[in-house]
C-alpha cells in the first residue's frame, strides 16, 4: 500500500480526532483551500519571499505580531523544530553554556549538538499519579545559575506535553535581573493567547523567544510553526540569518497559507470558538465524574492546560490504556493522540464540536474496564543523574557500536536513551552508563515502555562510543 492509497484509507474511516493536527481532518480549512494544487506555488513575481519579506508574508507575520504582542514574529514552515535550532544558536556561540530543562524535545539537544554548544540540566519532578513532569519553578533555576552563572540563558518547555505549564513570568524577572536570555518552547501553547480564561502565554509573561507549532492546537497544516521574538537581548540580525539556514529554500505556500487562515480565524473568532470549548470541556469533566475508572489529571500547586485532557485511574487500579486507545479506535472511530502506562491524551481545539466529546462520551460509559485492569505496578521513575564524559557534540560523532545492555556498564552512550513518558532522556549522548541506568532500562523495558534509542529485535542493545 502507497502513500495515497493509505491515507485515502484513514481518511475513510471518518475518525473523531483527538490527537494533532488542530484543524481536526480540514474542518476549519476547507474554505480556504478548495483548489489546493493551484496554492502550491514557489517565489513567483508577486508571491513575495520567505527568507525576505517584503509584501503579504510580511504582511502576514505583521499580523501574528500584533495578535501575540511580539517585537517581531516568523513564520517557519520546518516545524517548530526549526525554530528551536535557530532560537539556541542566536544567543550563544560554540563552547558557551546554557541550562536546560532535561526533558526538552529532542530539537533542543539536536541544536546543542549542530552549534558546539554546552548544557547543564535541570531535571524536573515528576508526578506519581499521572507520570507527568511538574513546572520548573523559579528556585531551581536561581539554584543552576548561581551555580553556572557562565550560562548564557535557559530554554524550558512550557505547556509540556501533558499540559502543564511553569511560572514564567517568575523565572523571566528572574533571568533578565542577571543578564541572561530565556526561551520558551512553546509548541503546545499557540492556543493560550484566545481566552482570558486560558492561562497566559509565555511572551506576555516576559519570554525573550517562544516557538509555537501552530499545527498542534490551532487549525493550520503540519509544520506550521511561527517563532516570536520579544527582546532586545537576542541579535534579530543573527537569529534571521539562523532561520534561513535551518528552513528550506522552497518554502510550502500552503503551510504558510494555512497559518495565515489559522490567524483570520483567532483574530475574528478565536476568542469566541476558544470560550465554547472550554464549556463543551467543562460538561465533558462533569460527565466523568461518576466515572468508576478513569478522572481528569489534577496536579497541586501546579498551572494547567484546560484544553489539554489526560486521563488517568481514578483509583488505584492499573488500566491498560493502550488496549484502552486501540478500542476507541476500532469500535467508535476516535483516535486519541496518545496512550501511556498511567493515562491517555487527548489533544482537542477549537475545531471539535460537542458531539465529538458527546460520542466520547458515550465510548468510555460503553467501554468494559473491567476487562482492561492489569496487575502490573509501575513505580514511579526516579532519574538517575549520569556523569558527563564527553561533550554531546564529540560523542555525536564519535565511532559507535551496538553492544548488549548487560554489557554495557562503565561504557559511554552515543545515543539518546528516552523513555515515553514521560519524555526526560535518561541518557544523553557523551554521558556514563551504570549499573543503576541498566537496572532501570531493563525494568522499563519489562513493562512495555517505549524506549526511544534502544536497538535489537527485542530492544535488548544499547549505541555506545568505540573504546581505542
Amino acid at each position: 500500500m502507497r502513500i495515497l492509497e493509505g491515507l485515502k484509507r484513514i481518511s475513510d474511516e471518518n475518525l473523531i480526532s483527538f490527537h494533532m493536527p488542530g484543524h481536526k481532518n480540514g474542518r476549519l480549512l476547507s474554505s480556504y483551500f478548495s483548489e489546493y494544487f493551484k496554492y502550491d506555488i514557489t517565489e513567483i513575481p508577486g508571491a513575495d519571499n520567505l527568507h525576505d519579506p517584503i509584501g503579504m508574508i510580511k504582511e502576514t507575520e505583521e499580523m501574528i505580531s500584533e495578535y501575540y504582542a511580539s517585537d517581531k514574529s516568523y513564520i517557519i514552515v520546518n516545524g517548530s523544530t526549526a525554530g528551536i535550532y535557530s532560537a539556541v544558536m542566536a544567543i550563544t556561540k560554540p563552547g558557551e553554556k546554557l541550562i536546560i530543562s532535561r526533558e526538552c524535545h529532542r530539537s533542543v539537544y539536536s541544536a546543542l549538538i549542530l552549534g558546539g554548544i554546552e548544557a547543564e540540566y535541570i531535571y524536573p519532578e515528576i508526578d506519581s499519579k499521572s507520570g507527568a513532569i511538574k513546572a520548573i519553578n523559579v528556585e531551581v533555576v536561581k539554584e543552576n545559575f548561581m551555580k553556572y552563572p557562565e550560562a548564557k540563558g535557559m530554554v524550558l518547555t512550557s505547556p509540556t506535553y501533558l499540559g502543564i505549564i511553569s511560572p514564567i513570568k517568575e523565572i523571566s524577572e528572574y533571568l533578565h535581573s542577571i543578564g541572561k536570555v530565556l526561551i520558551v518552547d512553546e509548541a503546545h501553547g499557540a492556543h493560550l493567547k484566545a481566552s482570558k480564561l486560558l492561562p497566559c502565554d509565555s511572551i506576555s509573561q516576559g519570554a525573550d523567544i517562544s516557538i509555537q507549532s501552530f499545527h498542534k492546537t490551532l487549525p493550520a497544516l503540519t509544520q506550521a510553526s511561527v517563532l516570536h521574538l520579544n527582546s532586545k537581548r537576542v541579535d534579530r540580525k543573527k537569529l534571521e540569518s539562523l532561520l534561513r539556514i535551518h528552513q528550506t529554500s522552497s518554502p510550502s505556500y500552503l503551510i504558510m497559507a494555512s497559518i495565515d487562515a489559522a490567524m483570520n480565524i483567532m483574530v475574528d473568532n478565536g476568542e469566541t470558538m476558544s470560550e465554547n470549548l472550554l464549556n463543551i470541556i467543562n460538561d465533558f469533566n462533569e460527565n466523568l465524574e461518576s466515572h468508576k475508572y478513569l478522572t481528569r489529571m489534577t496536579m497541586k500547586n501546579s498551572v494547567l492546560d484546560p484544553m489539554r485532557i489526560v486521563l488517568v485511574n481514578k483509583e488505584n487500579r492499573r488500566i491498560d490504556f493502550h488496549q484502552l486507545e486501540m478500542i476507541l479506535r476500532r469500535d467508535y472511530h476516535i483516535q486519541v493522540e496518545y496512550a501511556y502506562d498511567k493515562g491517555i491524551v487527548l489533544i482537542p481545539s477549537i475545531a471539535n464540536t460537542s458531539e465529538d466529546f458527546l460520542k466520547l462520551s458515550k465510548a468510555l460509559d460503553s467501554i468494559s474496564f473491567e476487562n482492561l485492569i492489569i496487575m502490573i505496578q509501575c513505580d514511579t521513575i526516579e532519574y538517575v543523574k549520569p556523569v558527563k564524559r564527553m561533550s554531546i557534540r564529540d560523542a555525536f560523532y564519535s565511532e559507535s557500536k551496538d553492544v548488549n545492555i548487560t554489557d554495557s556498564s562503565k561504557r559511554v552512550a552515543s545515543e539518546f536513551i528516552i523513555p515515553y513518558p514521560p519524555g526526560v532522556p535518561l541518557l544523553v549522548p557523551g554521558e556514563e552508563i551504570d549499573s543503576s541506568i541498566i537496572q532501570f532500562v531493563l525494568q522499563l523495558n519489562e513493562l512495555g515502555f517505549d524506549i526511544l534509542g534502544l536497538v535489537g529485535e527485542k530492544k535488548e542493545k544499547i549505541a555506545v562510543i568505540e573504546e581505542d
